[in-house]
């Protein structure tokens, strides 16, 4: 990094697709008591995430980051042997095998469940993403704790008590509409964005959860997201952890780092 104080106020999040048309990014820069739009990018290649990940501290990107352990490995003893694991019920079992521990903590906690990356369409961008972060040094850590995490702008939304369903596509632009308006007015008080930037959101729903991936960042440098549950840190590490905003965290993001975190109003 060039300047190593100007990244240690940046935060970046990325609508990740899997393919460089639908995948869309957001930068946000973070001073005293508010933040401003940095740059955006409504078509990202590889080469210009990669570059934006060395500009920022914390990377938050709207993609699976692994894949579930027991998943992995019957898929392995099937390439290995044709083999698929006994203790396998489809009746019983099979969401062990299609959800993460991190899907299935998201959804106990009352928010939307995410897609399977084992059954699902998404398992072709997580493809990408784990193509691309295999380029980035150190090492990604799954759970989050170094420069990338994942996250999720259906749960953030749903935590910050905004529609998180029914706005994304062509067709629910009326929705979206409504949805970028109160987003908008919610945090006018602290978060600079010019009108044009919030009409290109109501147009492209990808920017939309850019933007709110780079709050979630924010959300993780703050360290005002919920901790990953002890007995669960293990499952992190291999199969990655969705980065979940807590209560009452939205109006705290733009406090400088020195400030205190009340959530609640409370000091954790």
């Amino acid at each position: 990094m060039s300047d190593v104080n100007h990244a240690s106020h940046l935060t970046a999040g990325v609508d990740f697709a899997s393919q460089v048309a639908n995948t869309a990014a957001c930068c946000l820069t973070w001073q005293a008591n508010g933040a401003r739009l940095e740059s955006f990018n409504e078509t990202c290649d590889d080469a210009y995430l990669l570059e934006l990940s060395s500009r920022v501290v914390k990377f938050g990107i709207d993609v699976p980051l692994g894949w579930p352990s027991p998943f992995v490995a019957a898929v392995a003893m099937h390439a290995e042997s044709g083999s698929w694991p006994t203790e396998y019920d489809h009746a019983t079992n099979a969401n062990e095998y299609r959800l993460r521990q991190t899907d299935m903590h998201v959804a106990k906690s009352g928010l939307p469940l995410p897609l399977s990356v084992a059954a699902d369409r998404i398992a072709i961008p997580t493809m990408r993403a784990a193509a691309l972060f295999s380029k980035i040094t150190p090492k990604v850590a799954l759970d989050g704790s170094g420069l990338v995490c994942e996250v999720y702008p259906a749960a953030a939304l749903a935590r910050w008590h905004f529609t998180s369903r029914g706005y994304k596509g062509a067709s629910k632009r009326d929705a979206r509409e409504v949805l970028v308006g109160e987003f908008a007015e919610n945090t006018s008080n602290w978060l600079d964005i010019a009108e044009e930037f919030w009409a290109r959101c109501v147009t492209n729903d990808n920017l939309f959860d850019a933007l709110v991936a780079a709050l979630v960042s924010r959300a993780v440098v703050r360290e005002l997201t919920e901790p990953i549950p002890s007995d669960l840190r293990s499952a992190a590490l291999k199969e990655g952890w969705i980065a979940i905003p807590r209560e009452g965290s939205l109006s705290q993001l733009p406090l400088d780092d020195t400030s205190p975190v009340i959530v609640d109003g409370a000091i954790p």
